[in-house]
């Protein structure tokens, strides 16, 4: 069959969906990737995969009506040149004005991946409530023609289907976006307590709590080195450079800018942390917990979901910057408690979270 994925961020779609998309084209069918970029920044990348990619224009933020009228009119166009027989989607825009394209031109199987809600779905405030209840109309429009709709975390399945946008029948629950256990492979841990989260810079990934963390142990056990992986941000929830430097230069963590690999930035670290407020699955933590670390995160949507309390790490209320200094401490304090919480890493991570497994069942729920 002719597969189709649509994206609106190329590095996602090699980054998150390059096993999927491989492991779809060794079956024999055809797929074409869709994102904003242009053809020369990534063509080659998606051939590598063993498919194609085009190009549709879109702004992967912002809400210009003419500029979204425009996306919806350029998906139309491409999905119809292409005819899939499989259109399969994740990200807001690609959903909504993808999928509105796709059901309109009557494409027969149509599937949408909720990878992590929109932050307009977890957060207050009149412009927030405006963007949902946009973001409502359109993805219970889209959701409405597909075959299957398949979430990260149950917390949002639930989510969707009390706002009427899915139907208990349509939704299924996978294992995150999984993590291939041959790439990121268990590795010792350092003797020495070091902590680290890779994130993008913003408040909801807890980047605030993180920091006020980091200044409440380092009182207290000077030694202990915090390391920050991640690029700055260009939106309204951003750290900024002039925030990030104050904590660099009074030596509260040690910022290592952003990363296409992090495996060595893991091999560093004994305890890895992310006070996320709300995450499909957070790609980060599964890769920690393939490499065997122990793990701190909230006790959030899509992050409850990777900890066992107590075996293989802690959860902590969201926004709770002292409890997250608390179990950061009791972990720097023991070092054996940190190699076993290490071990049940691993252990559970290969057990609910490898990409093959995780794979296996997406390409059988979208019936390839």
């Amino acid at each position: 069959m002719k597969v189709v994925i649509a994206a609106s961020n190329g590095e996602s779609l090699v980054n998150f969906r390059g096993n999927l998309i491989r492991d779809i084209a060794a079956r024999g069918h055809e797929v074409i990737c869709i994102s904003c970029e242009p053809p020369d920044e990534m063509t080659e990348r998606i051939a590598a995969l063993g498919a194609a990619y085009v190009q549709v224009p879109m702004s992967r933020t912002g809400t210009a009506f003419l500029e979204d009228l425009k996306t919806i009119k350029a998906f139309k166009k491409t999905l119809k040149e292409l005819a899939p027989d499989v259109f399969f989607a994740y990200m807001s825009k690609p959903i909504a004005y993808g999928g509105m394209a796709a059901r309109k031109l009557k494409i027969p199987n149509m599937y949408v991946l909720v990878s992590g809600l929109e932050i307009a779905f977890y957060s207050g405030g009149f412009k927030n409530a405006v963007v949902r209840f946009v973001l409502k109309t359109l993805f219970h429009h889209t959701h409405k023609a597909c075959r299957r709709v398949i979430f990260q975390n149950p917390d949002d399945q639930k989510t969707f289907e009390n706002m009427g946008i899915v139907t208990k029948e349509q939704s299924v629950v996978v294992g995150g976006s999984g993590v291939d256990m041959a790439h990121f492979k268990q590795e010792p841990l350092p003797k020495d307590p070091v902590v680290l989260m890779v994130a993008r810079l913003v408040w909801s990934k807890g980047i605030r709590e993180y920091l006020k963390a980091a200044e409440i142990v380092k009182k207290k056990r000077p030694n202990v080195r915090f390391l920050l992986v991640g690029g700055l941000d260009t939106n309204d929830e951003s750290l900024t450079k002039e925030e990030l430097d104050q904590y660099v230069q009074n030596s509260t963590i040690e910022y290592l800018g952003h990363s296409g690999d992090v495996r060595e930035h893991l091999k560093t670290c004994s305890i890895f942390v992310l006070p996320s407020y709300h995450e499909g699955t957070p790609r980060s933590v599964l890769e920690a917990m393939a490499t065997g670390r122990p793990i701190i995160t909230s006790d959030a949507p899509g992050c409850r979901e990777t900890v066992k309390e107590g075996v293989n790490g802690y959860l902590v209320p969201v926004g709770d910057s002292e409890t997250l200094a608390e179990r950061i401490l009791t972990l720097c304090d023991d070092p054996a408690l940190r190699e076993q919480m290490g071990t049940h890493s691993h252990e559970y991570c290969d057990e609910k979270y490898n990409v093959i497994c995780v794979n296996s069942q997406m390409i059988k729920e979208m019936g390839l």
